[in-house]
């Protein structure tokens, strides 16, 4: 399991935005769990379908279809066992985040921290379980690459994989066997330097062929990779920076982890779907 739920800011700040901008505030469990007052805050939920962060602001921010407008916290899951990468609150009102805190010390609050972020080109909130965390000033974390990526008991094994989001290239990867994305239909996978070499020229070769915003694409800054992609406003476009990936300790990368829907290249999961030794793990 993870330390930290791991959110894009790019989801996040868009909801405390509308926390803080509204007069009125919705009454959740996780506030009456917290023994707080009413005001603008981030609320964490856990469900079977994973572990989310909303707005608790009236008028209420709905989606297209009518569902309460809410970011998911990717991660893995076991499949075996169903058991996920996020750690589960252990009282419902530690899901109640507060966008205005006073801290003596002169520290960020929730709000301010999170503009900070957007400012300063982080892509990534984690969120500590343990509101005691805060008192240390370590419940919340913005990062420009993510932590806690990939199982630390998995067993990986060499693959070919392939995905959409790479017009379709193949490469040589680890993959964690019994493990998927939390939505159950993409492996998690790391790459070798070699493979994400092949996978950065490759998609440089689908530019400037596709259309805007098709593919992203990918740059070395020192040992970390860092994943581009193109926003085009109609007057023109530029290369914005989504991601850095920080390679592990066996020089692998988790490119697209919990991201990209990274699937076996057809003729490998034809070949393991008859095998019987790789039915049998």
């Amino acid at each position: 399991m993870s330390n930290r739920l791991w959110f894009r800011i790019d989801d996040v700040l868009p909801l405390a935005e509308h926390a803080a901008g509204t007069h009125a505030h919705l009454k959740t469990r996780q506030q009456y769990r917290a023994g707080v007052p009413d005001q603008a805050a981030l609320i964490w939920s856990h469900d079977t379908d994973g572990d989310w962060l909303s707005s608790n602001g009236i008028p209420r921010w709905y989606d297209a279809d009518g569902a309460d407008h809410r970011v998911l916290a990717e991660t893995w899951t076991h499949t075996a066992t169903g058991a996920t990468g996020n750690p589960v609150p252990a009282d419902d009102g530690h899901g109640f985040l507060p966008l205005h805190t006073g801290y003596l010390d002169g520290r960020r609050d929730l709000l301010d921290l999170l503009r900070h972020a957007r400012r300063h080109g982080m892509h990534w909130f984690g969120l500590h379980p343990d509101p005691a965390s805060e008192a240390t000033n370590v419940r919340y974390r913005i990062s420009r690459s993510r932590g806690d990526i990939t199982p630390p008991l998995a067993t990986w094994t060499p693959a070919t994989v392939t995905c959409d989001v790479v017009g379709g290239g193949a490469y040589r990867a680890m993959v964690a066997t019994g493990y998927t994305t939390l939505s159950r239909t993409a492996l998690l996978c790391r790459f070798p330097l070699f493979a994400v070499q092949r996978m950065a020229a490759h998609l440089d070769a689908l530019y400037p062929a596709d259309m805007p915003g098709e593919h992203p694409r990918l740059r070395f800054d020192g040992d970390e990779v860092i994943v581009e992609c193109e926003d085009d406003d109609g007057l023109g476009s530029r290369w914005v920076e989504q991601d850095r990936v920080v390679p592990d300790a066996n020089r692998c990368y988790a490119i697209g982890a919990d991201q990209w829907p990274w699937t076996l290249v057809a003729s490998e999961a034809t070949t393991r779907a008859t095998d019987p030794a790789d039915r049998s793990r």
